[in-house]
């Protein structure tokens, strides 16, 4: 592994009944990359998440993070280190203002006590752009203002890599834009990297990662810049059904 290596995933199988949903996914992400994953549903995508983040332990292979082995680490003890996930369905705490929900992941993610959570809370509010509305409660905002509100509570666990599970879907073409602005300048300013998960809608994802890995039935199919990698011929024919542009 190179000195900026961050994560390695080595030949990774992860078997449910007889399908193999990652069928030897092997690929390394570097310090403040930002790594599209896209594919169709059921390519995989998911459960990889779920075993870079400790949710399933892979049949094979191995997660290797910062040079640790880290295939056997349960999810908290992953958070600890720096590996925060955003969820598709964002599941605020309705009843907590925006600020506290993201006091709440400074805290137990981020391990701060209560008055530095509360300066971290309040700056990962401010990069999102909802500091206006922290006193707010959080049952009240938006779809596209709940997302924002998912991804300053990652970002509070002070993060090495942010793992964003469709966090794209749903928003409109504007939004989307927007999230993945904010994702490159976290990468580009912070040195965060972010491997994102991407079915529908990528346009804006692809133009702004550094990097598409495009999975289909358990496997890397293609990987490489946006261009070269959707616009790889066994990508067009088993995913997009054209050519990308």
């Amino acid at each position: 592994m190179g000195a900026m290596t961050l994560l390695r995933v080595e030949s990774v199988v992860k078997k449910f009944g007889g399908l193999r949903a990652l069928d030897g996914v092997t690929f390394s992400l570097e310090r403040g990359e930002f790594l599209a994953v896209v594919g169709p549903n059921g390519s995989g995508k998911t459960t990889l998440l779920n075993v870079i983040n400790g949710v399933y332990k892979p049949d094979e292979g191995k997660v290797i993070f910062e040079g640790r082995d880290i295939t056997n680490m349960p999810p908290y003890k992953r958070a600890r280190l720096g590996i925060t996930r955003a969820f598709q369905v964002p599941r605020p705490f309705p009843e907590l203002t925006v600020l506290e929900n993201v006091i709440v992941g400074a805290i137990f993610n981020g391990g701060y006590d209560k008055e530095k959570a509360v300066e971290v809370a309040e700056e990962a509010l401010r990069f999102v752009k909802l500091y206006e509305k922290r006193h707010q409660l959080a049952g009240r905002l938006t779809f596209n203002e709940l997302r924002l509100l998912e991804l300053a509570r990652a970002l509070a666990g002070n993060p090495k890599l942010l793992l964003l599970d469709e966090v794209m879907a749903g928003l409109t073409p504007t939004e989307i834009d927007e999230m993945a602005k904010l994702i490159k300048r976290l990468s580009e300013e912070r040195g965060i990297a972010a491997i994102s998960l991407v079915e529908h809608r990528m346009r804006a994802v692809a133009q702004l990662a550094h990097r598409v890995i495009v999975m289909h039935q358990g496997h890397i199919i293609a990987e490489g810049p946006p261009e070269t990698a959707l616009n790889d011929p066994k990508v067009v024919e088993v995913y997009l059904g054209r050519p990308w542009r």
